[in-house]
């Protein structure tokens, strides 16, 4: 096997990057329910809950395994970057 089809195939395995999918695939989801500027205004919802949930909620209530503050920033990146992807696609899309 060589050296790209087992960085492809180890990619999955990663809890850490299923984990940015799946945050990322719930906002954009979420976000692509909405059109106009009624998909505007919960993006902004989106980022402060998403935020609430993240360095708030998870910080304090998630403890097996303990969530770091790197942990929630990366889960929020993930929630940022599917709400940007929503965003974007409806754009380009209309």
């Amino acid at each position: 096997m060589s050296k790209l089809t087992a960085f492809i195939s180890g990619v999955g395995e990663n809890p850490k990057f299923i984990a940015f999918m799946a945050h990322s695939g719930v906002a954009a989801t979420v976000l692509l329910l909405f059109s106009g500027w009624h998909q505007y205004a919960a993006a902004g919802v989106a980022v402060i809950l998403a935020a609430a949930k993240e360095f708030g909620y998870d910080l304090k209530y998630e403890t097996t395994p303990p969530q770091t503050i790197a942990d929630s920033t990366g889960d929020f990146i993930g929630y940022l970057t599917g709400i940007a992807f929503a965003l974007l696609a409806s754009y380009y899309m209309l």
